[in-house]
């Protein structure tokens, strides 16, 4: 990460990366999108929401974005050395399809607190959950889909956000809708409070989402079965193995290895 997409990452709580897939890995991605059958996602609403998990299954060139070169550098910069992937997934949007209001965050209630952080120290930033959303198709100001409210990671006040702006029936200045190019991609903190705005573009928002812990800690709890990919480089059986940081019974977590 430059000096100034760790100044922008620790004022908001997400960045946006422009360039990250080449015009051939977007088009590689939807290729294989545009192949996946109705029975394959585990949701396939009427009002333009389809989303399918474990993406990385469909083909190598999904499965190659889980350690794409690009990405390890911010994910160490992020994560430290010792990652874990815990769980993938796409979002499909038509026209008029909604996902979901403003969630996540680091606070569940006044006497809750939910298991996203953001801490800096002496230089070094770390993060729980960790989210990186691969645009493969063109998102302007106004189409929707991705949004969040900048520095709300180190917001005190997160459970005073009106309910008629979590849920978009209000626009408020504080929201942001970043603008996205096929092959950009989004790194956000969960501990930002974020959501996905409802679609009003006439083309199909296409978004693959793959999320990242910290070696010793977990979100989704089904674990990846390695056995179930073929040819895996070793940074992805490394990021793909049950998290933990000790234990006479744990195999060590091997560092993740910038390229």
């Amino acid at each position: 990460m430059t000096p100034e997409e760790k100044f922008m990452f620790d004022l908001e709580g997400y960045l946006v990366v422009r360039n990250v897939l080449s015009k051939e890995e977007v088009d590689q991605c939807n290729e294989v999108a545009d192949r996946i059958a109705r029975e394959q996602f585990e949701i396939y609403r009427d009002d333009g929401l389809k989303l399918a998990r474990n993406i990385t299954l469909w083909d190598p060139c999904v499965q190659s974005l889980i350690d794409h070169p690009k990405i390890i550098p911010y994910l160490i910069e992020l994560l430290g050395p010792s990652i874990h992937f815990d769980q993938d997934y796409c979002i499909f949007l038509d026209k008029g399809g909604s996902k979901g209001p403003l969630h996540a965050g680091t606070m569940k209630s006044k006497t809750e607190l939910l298991p996203f952080f953001y801490t800096y120290r002496d230089g070094i930033m770390r993060n729980g959950l960790t989210t990186l959303v691969y645009a493969l198709t063109p998102v302007r100001k106004g189409d929707g889909g991705f949004c969040c409210i900048p520095g709300s990671h180190k917001s005190n006040f997160q459970l005073d956000i009106p309910e008629d702006v979590m849920y978009f029936r209000r626009p408020a200045h504080y929201v942001v809708q970043p603008e996205l190019e096929p092959g950009d991609l989004i790194i956000f903190t969960e501990a930002t409070v974020h959501g996905t705005m409802p679609w009003t573009a006439n083309h199909e928002r296409r978004s693959f989402l793959f999320k990242y812990n910290p070696g010793n800690t977990v979100s989704w709890a089904n674990y990846y079965n390695i056995d179930d990919y073929d040819h895996l480089t070793e940074n992805q059986k490394r990021m793909m193995m049950p998290p933990g940081s000790h234990g006479p019974k744990k195999p060590p977590r091997l560092e993740v290895i910038a390229p």
